[in-house]
């Protein structure tokens, strides 16, 4: 006889929607439960949004995956979407010229390339000596940095400067700095350049046919209820369960009650709304500031001319772009044929000061930039669209690991109420499904009809 016919269905609440949210409720959804997703926003997906107009697909938050995604991946294979490699070549932009690297050939490619001297690259031997022995040693899991706490004890600025010099942070460590976190090697802890050496930077990068909302699209199409727009404003343990608190069109706050709960939204959400466990997620939320962002998109009626689908711009050549993705080498699919695609993407410091600025103003100074890259697109933009984010990417100073790190540490696996989300470990895709697959596992092996499945790993991420 089927189990549904002899015990009651669980149900689980989810706040938030965006793709840790999504990722646990059709975990749980799959295991079950009855799920109820409420998100604040008009629009699911948090960060993975992809915007369609004029025939351009723009993907206005995550843009790819990158070759050690392994866990977002999956989930996309299995939700059968079409994954596609992006170009291979990555550039960085010195002295008037964008220098090429493969990406799936690092290491010969590094070796030859001229964006820094042979003396800085004899230097930076250290710095993969360094990285290669944390990673061997467990410390730079991408979903699960709680190893990684003791070594974070610098910024990136210092650790790249005292292994390998001043240019080999200024070409080499700060262009990832700024493509992975949009913050120069002064603003972030080491623990996200090692990480980010280890799990993003090398390799084929990948994306999703059609933009990477595909995945939000699809999980939505298999989640049975996703209320948009209404905040929840409460949660709060019961005697056998937890109550949500949501405000609804009227104003008014409305209950409901469930046997569990998933909490995948932003930090500052999660610390206002959960009573339980609001010390410790006020402790977090202390130390773990978000930045702002801005992208701005540009259409032309020709290609630039590079095979590189991502050119990041040290802060010593721009200090107020971090880089530009150049979306139709990313994936044709991306801008009509013919067509080309960039994306400008700001640094946090510099988004916080332009923020205010009209929509015409941020083009201008974004197309300052893509002019002096590649001159050959004067008078060819067709489209333009401008992204603002109130609330973009975790800010991971020194020591915000070893906060992450205390509060992953005391999240109980046993607890009714599971927490989701891209600030739990370096920020990115793989993490925020990772942990949504974690929550969805802890909820159903400790308070659901626990059969085991061969998702029974989820619980590890």
């Amino acid at each position: 006889m089927p189990r549904s016919s002899l015990v009651k269905s669980r149900r689980a609440v989810v706040a938030g929607a965006g793709i840790a949210g999504l990722t646990a409720a059709y975990r749980l959804q799959q295991a079950g439960w009855e799920v109820e997703v409420f998100e604040s926003e008009p629009q699911a997906g948090g960060r993975v949004e992809t915007i369609v107009r004029s025939g351009y697909s723009v993907d206005t938050g995550a843009t790819a995956f990158a070759a050690r995604y392994p866990i977002a991946t999956a989930l996309a294979e299995e939700l059968g979407l079409r994954i596609v490699d992006t170009a291979p070549y990555l550039g960085v932009y010195r002295g008037g010229r964008i220098r090429l690297l493969r990406l799936d050939r690092l290491i010969s490619s590094g070796l030859t390339t001229d964006v820094i001297s042979v003396g800085s690259k004899l230097k930076l031997a250290r710095v993969v000596f360094d990285v290669a022995r944390a990673s061997l040693r467990g410390m730079l899991s991408y979903d699960d940095l709680r190893a990684a706490a003791p070594l974070d004890t610098e910024t990136a600025r210092d650790y790249i400067r005292r292994l390998a010099g001043v240019e080999a942070d200024t070409y080499f460590g700060e262009p990832i700095t700024r493509a992975l976190l949009l913050a120069n090697s002064d603003k972030v802890s080491r623990v996200e350049l090692m990480s980010g050496l280890v799990n993003a930077v090398a390799g084929q990068l990948t994306t999703l046919a059609g933009g990477q909302a595909a995945i939000i699209d699809a999980l939505l199409s298999r989640i049975q209820t996703v209320h948009l727009r209404p905040p929840v404003v409460a949660l709060t343990d019961t005697a056998d369960g937890v109550r949500l608190g949501y405000r609804g069109p009227d104003g008014v706050t409305k209950l409901v009650d469930a046997d569990a709960c998933v909490v995948a939204t932003p930090l500052p959400v999660a610390a206002a709304i959960c009573a339980p466990a609001r010390e410790q997620l006020g402790t977090l939320n202390d130390a773990l500031r978000f930045t702002q962002a801005i992208n701005v998109a540009i259409g032309t009626t020709r290609r630039a001319d590079t095979p590189a689908f991502l050119v990041q711009l040290p802060a010593a050549e721009d200090s107020e772009i971090c880089m530009i993705i150049v979306e139709n080498n990313k994936a044709p699919d991306r801008a009509p044929p013919g067509h080309g695609l960039l994306s400008v993407c700001w640094e946090m410091s510099a988004a916080a000061a332009w923020m205010q600025c009209s929509d015409d103003e941020l083009i201008a100074r974004s197309l300052q930039t893509v002019l002096r890259l590649f001159p050959e697109l004067q008078g060819s933009v067709d489209f333009t669209y401008v992204r603002r984010w109130q609330v973009a990417l975790p800010q991971t100073r020194i020591g915000v690991y070893q906060r992450i790190a205390e509060f992953t540490s005391n999240i109980d696996p046993a607890s009714r109420i599971q927490f989701a989300g891209d600030y739990l470990s370096q920020t990115g895709q793989n993490t925020a499904v990772a942990w949504g697959n974690r929550a969805a596992a802890n909820l159903d092996r400790h308070h659901g009809h626990h059969t085991p499945t061969k998702h029974e790993e989820y619980i590890h991420g």
